[in-house]
């Protein structure tokens, strides 16, 4: 079945939009399908990716009616983007004076969810008609929230509202720390904090990257922007576990059919050539490294991505990458 993933926080400006792109782009390259659903009038996924303004967006699915599979955008290889505009502020109204006000973006989705192996919906920053849709929609939520005091207050609050919509706090699924400075002291008193409040909820932390906020001006993803990055490291690492949570295995791509060039024909006394060994295609995540860590002798797990090679111990957290050719950055 299909993942509909709301990407949410009542705060803004703690890396919502840069979680939902990269985790979504982090999804597309192991060969998912992926449905992006931008449900903030500031369209910042569109910007994000460097697509175009379309001509229909998610307001003409919403009020016009428009399905979905007509207003869809492109945006990379994988990734299908409907995007939002600031046509979205009046349209809120409209939508509230409707009986299943609740439920009108899910009942638009529902013809398209089923091509798509995940949906992200990016919501904006706080609780209006269109965030309240798009958690009614969701089958989970993800929460990223910076290593603020403010911000995991807000914690609080958006909890109170999941548990009212959904009936549970079943659907939270991950809290995502973002803007994580390992020099700062609030930064771990806060992680901690969070740990001891919401225990196992709580993902590794997305560690501060002024790559991450140069990779939208370029229209990038991290891993277009800056594959060797802690930013690419950090949502590479939070991509694997997700999909260890939802059960996705990467999808091999198709291997090219080799050019076969003509040849004469083969004396009958000529031997037949022994077979040449057909090269394999390495996968984009692979599982668990060879080597053992440095700091705490256990066994490191390893990512592929984007030429890099990866390397995570999940017990002292230790970290380290390199070129896939294996010349160490």
């Amino acid at each position: 079945m299909p993942r509909v993933i709301a990407i949410t926080n009542f705060k803004g400006g703690i890396g919502k939009t840069t979680t939902t792109v990269n985790v979504a782009a982090g999804f597309a390259l192991k060969g998912a399908r992926i449905l992006i659903v931008d449900a903030d009038v500031q369209s910042n996924v569109r910007i994000s990716f460097g697509v175009e303004e379309p001509r229909r967006n998610l307001y003409d699915v919403l009020i016009s009616n428009k399905p979905v599979a007509d207003c869809l955008t492109p945006a990379r290889p994988n990734i299908d983007l409907l995007a939002s505009s600031d046509d979205l502020v009046a349209a809120q109204s409209e939508i509230s004076r409707r009986p299943d006000w609740g439920r009108v973006l899910e009942t638009a989705l529902r013809p398209v969810v089923r091509h798509y192996d995940f949906v992200f919906i990016d919501c904006s920053a706080s609780m209006n008609v269109l965030n309240l849709n798009a958690l009614m929609a969701a089958s989970d939520i993800l929460v990223p929230t910076a290593l603020e005091h403010l911000a995991i207050e807000g914690l609080k609050q958006l909890g109170r509202n999941i548990s009212r919509i959904k009936g549970t706090m079943g659907s939270l699924r991950m809290i995502v720390p973002t803007m994580f400075d390992a020099r700062n002291r609030q930064s771990h008193v806060l992680l901690t904090t969070l740990r001891e409040t919401y225990g196992a909820l709580v993902t590794e932390p997305i560690r501060i990257n002024v790559r991450l906020s140069e990779a939208p001006a370029h229209g990038k993803t991290i891993y277009e922007y800056d594959p060797r990055s802690n930013g690419a490291t950090d949502y590479a690492a939070l991509v694997e576990k997700l999909s260890v949570m939802f059960g996705f295995k990467p999808v091999a791509r198709p291997a090219e059919a080799p050019a076969v060039a003509a040849k004469p024909a083969a004396s009958p006394a000529a031997p037949a050539p022994s077979p040449q060994p057909q090269p394999t295609e390495r996968p984009l995540f692979s599982g668990p490294a060879r080597q053992d860590c440095p700091h705490c002798g256990q066994p490191l797990e390893q990512i592929m991505l984007a030429g890099y090679r990866v390397y995570f111990c999940d017990n002292c957290k230790f970290k380290r990458q390199e070129l896939a050719s294996g010349l160490r950055r």
